[in-house]
């Protein structure tokens, strides 16, 4: 299969999604609500699944404007996907053990170096920076319990 007619293919399933998604939407109760005032149960599923078919579109239309391009590439196992997944896994075994804030200063740290970004220490410092906005996000503006080190209960 072409990378053109799967993007396609990805494309066509994505829009029938979003569209699935608007038209039961429409179905909750109470819909979209009565007014911007007072939203009802359906309107971020409505909004969501607009943001879908709309992405879905433009990715589509993309794809069959883009010029036939002879396929040079070859078959190769995907290392780098298989890595990210081993991440995310010991992510979920570790977030436990030793809480939110090293699980995923972890879990940020390892993809940053698979991905390449240069320089040890600007990953450490991006890395260092996003757990602690992903956590002040979560426990200040959420009120959410992200889950603490083990070791310290």
């Amino acid at each position: 299969m072409s990378a053109r007619l799967a993007s396609a293919l990805a494309a066509l399933f994505f829009m029938l999604l979003g569209g699935a998604q608007i038209w039961l939407s429409f179905r909750l109760p109470d819909g979209l609500g009565l007014s911007p005032a007072e939203p009802g149960p359906g309107l971020f599923p409505m909004l969501v699944g607009s943001l879908l078919l709309t992405s879905a579109t433009s990715v589509l239309v993309q794809t069959l404007a883009a010029q036939r391009v002879a396929e040079s590439t070859r078959e190769r196992f995907p290392v780098d996907i298989v890595l990210l997944a081993a991440l995310i896994a010991g992510f979920i075994f570790l977030l436990p053990r030793l809480g939110f804030v090293v699980s995923a200063f972890c879990l940020l740290l390892g993809t940053l170096s698979l991905y390449g970004m240069p320089g040890w220490w600007r990953r450490v410092g991006t890395a260092f920076v996003m757990t602690a906005v992903s956590y002040l996000v979560f426990t200040r503006g959420l009120s959410v319990n992200l889950p603490s080190a083990s070791w310290l209960n």
